[in-house]
């Protein structure tokens, strides 16, 4: 009886260690991005009209690191058209280090999170912010900040633009 529990031990642990070779490929490339270009802004239309959302961009890495391809995945949940292009730009210009690449080109995923919310205690929007999701992907938050109106009369406070105006109208109270 006792031999029999050591056998199903021993086979349990064996199904486990090949559960987890299986689920993690030693041999894998793995793509880092390293950095994103620094003039990375908010699109001032889209912080005008409060557009908000994610963009997924795929990249083609190759082993030095530079990017072969950029190509935007539209969301259902992001129908804004007005961050594909910034988020393309970005990925295109972005840094990766390539790990254990040899192909002429290895995917990754880069979501761009668009964000108003980022502020720091002057009231200016942060940096971009991003951070490494697994082998094949990486996230990175753009913050933006609301534009207030810049032709309103000395002495009275400025107001937030309305998401009506889109930088095409002078905005009123």
């Amino acid at each position: 009886m006792n031999s029999r529990r050591r056998l199903v031990l021993a086979t349990c642990v064996i199904a486990l260690a090949a559960i987890a070779y299986a689920q993690e490929p030693s041999g894998s490339p793995a793509v880092v991005l390293t950095g994103v270009p620094a003039n990375l802004h908010y699109p001032p239309i889209a912080a005008a009209a409060r557009v908000t959302g994610k963009v997924d961009v795929r990249v083609g890495v190759r082993p030095d690191g530079s990017v072969a391809e950029a190509t935007v995945f539209p969301r259902a949940d992001t129908p804004w058209r007005l961050l594909y292009a910034t988020a393309a730009d970005a990925a295109a210009r972005a840094s990766f280090q390539c790990r254990g690449c040899t192909q002429p080109s290895t995917p990754h995923t880069i979501t761009f999170v668009f964000s108003l919310d980022g502020f720091d205690s002057d009231g200016k929007a942060l940096p971009p912010v991003w951070k490494q999701i697994g082998n094949t992907s990486s996230e990175v938050t753009v913050f933006g900040d609301v534009p207030v109106c810049d032709h309103c009369p000395s002495g009275e406070p400025p107001h937030k633009r309305a998401a009506r105006c889109l930088w095409l109208w002078r905005c009123s109270k």
